[in-house]
């Protein structure tokens, strides 16, 4: 399995579980969770795969409830994060604050060359 689209809804208490699988998975490269319900609290869940998994390269979380609290999250893991190239990240609450913890998280991260 190299790409997952799941959509059905999930929430941050499903990005949870997803992330149990992701942080051994070593083969998915791309993942859309476009349209779902993630929140900061799915963002924290999130940033732990980015600490883990080295196979992940492209990231969509587009038209999620994403704050700025959850670029913090996010911003934690890219630090570690070696693989992600492509993040995106439109379409949610996040305001300039989000934007300046997401740039912080770019200072240290070489692997990412886009995001949205």
């Amino acid at each position: 399995l190299n790409h997952l689209h799941p959509s059905n809804q999930i929430s941050s208490e499903g990005c949870k579980w997803l992330s149990e699988v992701l942080k051994i998975n070593r083969s998915l490269t791309s993942l859309n969770l476009q349209k779902n319900q993630i929140s900061k609290e799915g963002c924290k869940w999130l940033s732990e795969v980015f600490k883990f998994n080295q196979s992940l390269t492209s990231l969509n979380l587009i038209s999620n409830q994403i704050s700025s609290e959850g670029c913090k999250w996010l911003s934690d893991g890219l630090e570690f994060n070696r693989s992600l190239t492509s993040l995106e990240c439109g379409s949610n609450q996040i305001s300039s604050e989000g934007c300046k913890w997401l740039g912080e998280g770019l200072k240290i991260n070489r692997s990412l060359t886009s995001i949205n």
